[in-house]
């Protein structure tokens, strides 16, 4: 079957999931360049709400099936289940780490779609230093990436590293907040790699919506994850990261300098065996398209 897989959007994370479904495609599965090829194709939803409608309604007018992942819901635009539930019902299967059925309920949405609850995956290849640096000698007391910076908890990690007369490293573009807040741009993963092994904390403080692949690929390379105390976070990362209230930017700040002041416990191989199994790329595509296929 020829599929068409990719996004309208140059996302790192998103393109990190196109290149695993590429990677780790049967082959019954042919990923071709175009839509006007494919057989079948993948949407991948991140916000937008009426260009994906507009999208699958093309799809059903020339008859052609679809899957979607669902990355963004509550932060969209439209973050009632009714807005999405017919498309769902028409896709061959919907893949998220939100558990949708659940939230669908919440909504008082009936519905009736072939759901794929599996979380996003880690690249072992790339993400698995056991030679990190270690304890007191990492140079950084938190990493965080961002779009911006009142993303994700960028100003809140930036605020709470001064707090504590530390560094730390922000993976975007030049915040000019002075040379303990250490930014870098264009990173290889390899790089990255390196980069999260050199500091304590890794931050994946997304507020209401997101997965957060530096909190997997952090953690493989020795930094402790801290996430908001959301379901799909406590979902997946339960076993080895920092839950903190998602609270007013202030609060925030007050708790991440308490955690800032102590070492972070290092990440064990038990905790690494676990994000292996439980964010295993291959097996995680290989349950995506036997839905599809």
């Amino acid at each position: 079957m020829k599929v068409y897989l990719a996004p309208d959007t140059t996302s790192r994370g998103i393109m990190r999931v196109v290149d695993a479904l590429t990677r780790y495609a049967p082959p019954s599965i042919q990923v071709v360049g175009t839509p006007q090829e494919a057989e079948f194709e993948v949407i991948h939803v991140w916000g937008r709400h009426d260009s994906v409608e507009k999208r699958v309604e093309a799809l059903r007018k020339s008859g052609k099936p679809y899957a979607m992942i669902q990355y963004v819901l509550r932060s969209s635009m439209r973050p009632h289940t009714k807005d999405w539930i017919k498309m769902w019902e028409g896709s061959r299967v919907v893949w998220s780490y939100y558990h949708l059925p659940h939230i669908a309920d919440q909504d008082l949405v009936d519905g009736d779609f072939n759901f794929y609850y599996a979380p996003l995956g880690v690249d072992t290849d790339v993400f698995d230093i056991t030679t990190h640096v270690t304890g007191g000698n990492k140079r950084y007391v938190v990493l965080a990436t961002s779009q911006h910076a009142l993303a994700e908890g960028t100003r809140e990690c930036a605020f709470a590293t001064k707090e504590v007369g530390r560094k730390m490293l922000f993976i975007g573009h030049e915040l000019r907040r002075g040379p303990d807040i250490v930014c870098k741009a264009n990173l290889t993963d390899q790089e990255l790699a390196w980069d999260y092994s050199a500091c304590q904390y890794v931050s994946g403080l997304r507020r209401v919506d997101g997965f957060e692949f530096p909190v997997i690929e952090g953690a493989m390379c020795g930094a402790r994850p801290i996430v908001f105390d959301r379901s799909e976070m406590r979902q997946w990362f339960n076993d080895f990261a920092i839950f903190i209230n998602e609270g007013p930017r202030e609060e925030v700040i007050k708790t991440l300098v308490e955690i800032f002041k102590n070492p972070a416990k290092e990440i064990n191989e038990r905790e690494k065996n676990i994000i292996r199994d439980r964010f295993n790329w291959s097996r995680i595509i290989n349950g995506f398209w036997k839905e599809v296929i």
